[in-house]
């Protein structure tokens, strides 16, 4: 094993040492299993607590590994906070939740607090740094993280708040926040890996494997306003207003026709016209041509 030590001076000023073994302790102190984890691995992230002063034995940040995938260096929303601050271009955030509300529009709204008969939908944060003319805005989808379990179920626009603060903190600084990710992006692999629970098999039948829940058909119509705001920049609004012109009905009673017209409306707002080459056309003249 390596005997690899790396020491620094953390931000509050304590003086940090940390070699493998540590990790490996701290990771079966968080329930983590650290057989599956290379060496190379450990090193890399103890080398990123190094150059973000983070100290792993405060749970500033830790590593996880999720079955084969690469391990993941972890952070929770404060560290996130704390390395934006320190940088002195950073001038603050504003985060909320999106929602799609009783009316059947859809709506961005600070803070994380959602009312009755509201359908949660994501995330949004954005970060104003000085010497940008516009803010970071980033917009992560509750769908994409969602994993029906825990926190996602008790406090499900909290979590997506954090997802999106940690998505566009990330983006604004990378160079003090890249390689790490918050605990409730990383829910969703968490789950994908984790081990199966052993078959028992049936004298006679064996129950089915369970399904994946289809898709709701109204998703498509959601994902097309997501691309014509993120890849045409037009508005979600201004999206379900020309909808609305030509669908007269409110989204919630949309039948898949519906739907398949309305992604085709947004689909086409914000493209560039076509361009028709003019072509006069000679016909031969006859004698019914000429009047004279």
């Amino acid at each position: 094993m390596s005997s690899e030590i790396v020491q620094y001076q953390a931000d509050n000023g304590q003086d940090i040492t940390v070699t493998e073994q540590d990790v490996r302790d701290l990771m079966a102190a968080n329930g983590t299993s650290s057989g599956n984890v290379t060496s190379q691995e450990i090193k890399t992230f103890m080398r990123l607590c190094q150059a973000q002063r983070l100290n792993p034995f405060t749970k500033d940040a830790y590593l996880i590994k999720y079955g084969n995938s690469p391990a993941t260096v972890i952070a929770g929303k404060e560290t996130f906070t704390k390395r934006a601050q320190r940088n002195p271009r950073y001038r603050g955030y504003t985060a909320g939740i999106t929602i799609v509300g009783t009316d059947g529009g859809l709506h961005r709204r600070e803070g994380s607090m959602m009312l009755p008969g509201e359908k949660l939908v994501g995330g949004w944060c954005r970060v104003c740094i000085e010497g940008y003319d516009a803010p970071m805005y980033d917009e992560v989808s509750f769908a994409e993280y969602n994993t029906g379990k825990s926190n996602w179920v008790k406090i499900p626009a909290t979590m997506i708040r954090k997802v999106a603060i940690c998505h566009a903190l990330r983006e604004a600084f990378p160079e003090d926040l890249g390689g790490l990710y918050g605990s409730e992006e990383m829910d969703q692999a968490r789950d994908r890996e984790q081990p199966a629970p052993p078959v028992v098999e049936a004298v006679e039948t064996v129950a089915p494997a369970p399904t994946a829940p289809a898709q709701a058909p109204i998703d498509a119509y959601k994902a097309a306003l997501t691309r014509a705001k993120r890849e045409r920049g037009v508005p979600v609004e201004e999206a379900m207003a020309k909808v609305r012109e030509i669908i007269d009905k409110e989204p919630a009673a949309y039948d898949e026709a519906d739907i398949a017209a309305a992604v085709t409306i947004v689909d086409g707002l914000g493209q560039p016209e076509p361009e028709y080459e003019v072509v006069e056309e000679q016909l031969p003249l006859s004698e019914d041509d000429i009047l004279f």
